[in-house]
């Protein structure tokens, strides 16, 4: 755990993709996999039910393999879940959502359906930063860099960690 958080902290301040006690560089989705999962980590919901942290995915099996890894964790000493969803009507299950390139063309219905709903949603995909995600991760010059619609979050009651917010590279 502590190492995963001494990475997650690395990388938010710009490190290229490597890590401390590490032989080489992570992988791309090892470091987006890290992000996602320490995102929850400094995010809080009204409830989370069941003592249950979901965190999903719809066509990323990639990033759920990488997720995957952090399963025996518990975030708020929840128990922790990783789920790829394919019926949409179940995406207010989850507490974070991952959105990918496959998913853009169904933003619009997307978002409808999380309206208002305390669900984190995270993207890599560039064009989805700034229309109702709510964090951003892109990389710039060889580093993960993220950036935070805080807006969307506050629409989902959903709080934001100033530990968070202050480690973006840009907060809206």
């Amino acid at each position: 755990m502590m190492r995963r958080l001494a990475c997650f902290i690395v990388a938010l301040i710009g490190l290229p993709f490597t890590s401390i006690g590490f032989a080489g560089p992570l992988p791309e989705y090892a470091m987006k996999a890290a992000f996602v999962y320490n995102f929850t980590l400094f995010t809080q919901w009204p409830t989370l039910p069941n003592n249950t942290l979901r965190i999903c995915t719809l066509e990323s099996d990639t990033l759920k393999h990488e997720l995957e890894k952090f399963k025996d964790n518990q975030p708020h000493g929840a128990t922790l879940l990783i789920s790829r969803i394919s019926n949409l009507d179940k995406i207010k299950e989850c507490q974070a959502l991952y959105l990918s390139e496959e998913d853009k063309k169904r933003l619009p219905v997307i978002l409808a359906l999380l309206e208002n709903a305390p669900v984190l949603t995270i993207t890599d995909v560039p064009e989805l930063i700034g229309k109702g995600v709510m964090i951003g991760i892109k990389t710039e010059s060889k580093r993960i860099v993220f950036e935070v619609d805080t807006q969307a979050a506050k629409k989902s009651n959903l709080y934001l960690s100033s530990k968070l917010l202050s480690l973006a590279k840009s907060v809206y």
